[in-house]
């Protein structure tokens, strides 16, 4: 059935209208975010949707199962990509496709390329008890399926602010917001979206009641996954000869945040 679905993606996105990529192009130059629901049939979207709907399921049953010391207050879920790799079909055959990558790469206007693993895909649930930060991720592209949300007079739209610089201590963002315009994107479940998440400071806006659950794909570009494969080979060097202590870098990761 999945290999079906699969199929019938590839065939959309092999006859996806050069027009319509056109104009999502000139929407992210413009502001760093371009909805892309014409990109996948809504069939192959609503199986997307079951499918990460059964991961957080399965990963919210495996939650309740915690000693009962544990904290009871009801946090947000967010599946590991390792769960996904293992427990998923879609999302991973989908993500492996040329057809998607060329695609997102003329909306791009530049090579879209595969993150390294696990820090391809995400599946997250946030609640409304939850407060959404202003944030940028760590990979330059992130391709998003609006899987739940709430209507949009509860909150729980995307708020964006294009153009801007990576700032990883949070000491700018105020200073960003303020000098910088902020749209804001009306989204409903179903809805396919593309930003430039490394160059556009982002967030959800604060809902009143209940959830948002989103399936989340992270690419790369050439310069990205060239810088990642240059430090981790200094690495390597400046290692061989120390003793006794980690290096700070050794114990960094990336945080994926969509």
């Amino acid at each position: 059935m999945q290999q079906n679905m699969l199929e019938t993606a590839r065939r959309h996105l092999i006859g996806v209208d050069p027009a319509a990529l056109l104009h999502s192009r000139n929407r992210l130059a413009e502001t760093g975010m371009a909805r892309l629901g014409f990109l996948l049939p809504y069939r192959v979207k609503r199986a997307l949707a079951a499918e990460a709907l059964a991961l957080v399921e399965h990963h919210r049953h495996w939650g309740e199962l915690l000693p009962s010391g544990e904290e009871s207050r009801r946090h947000g879920i967010d599946v590991p990509p390792q769960a996904i790799t293992a427990h998923a079909t879609l999302i991973p055959e989908l993500y492996d496709c040329d057809a998607l990558r060329r695609n997102l790469s003329v909306v791009a206007a530049e090579s879209v390329l595969s993150c390294p693993e696990p820090q391809r895909y995400a599946v997250t649930r946030v609640h409304h008890d939850e407060t959404p930060q202003w944030h940028w991720d760590d990979w330059s592209f992130a391709l998003v399926l609006v899987v739940e949300c709430p209507p949009l007079e509860e909150g729980g739209f995307v708020q964006t602010v294009p153009h801007t610089r990576r700032d990883r201590l949070g000491s700018e963002v105020h200073r960003t917001l303020t000098r910088n315009p902020i749209h804001s994107w009306e989204l409903h479940p179903g809805d396919l979206y593309l930003m430039r998440t490394a160059t556009t400071l982002h967030r959800v806006y604060p809902f009143e009641h209940g959830r948002r659950t989103i399936m989340t794909m992270c690419f790369a570009t050439r310069a990205e996954l060239d810088h990642q494969a240059a430090a981790r080979a200094a690495e390597q060097v400046s290692s061989t000869g120390t003793r006794g202590f980690v290096r700070d870098e050794e114990v960094m990761t990336n945080q994926v945040q969509c």
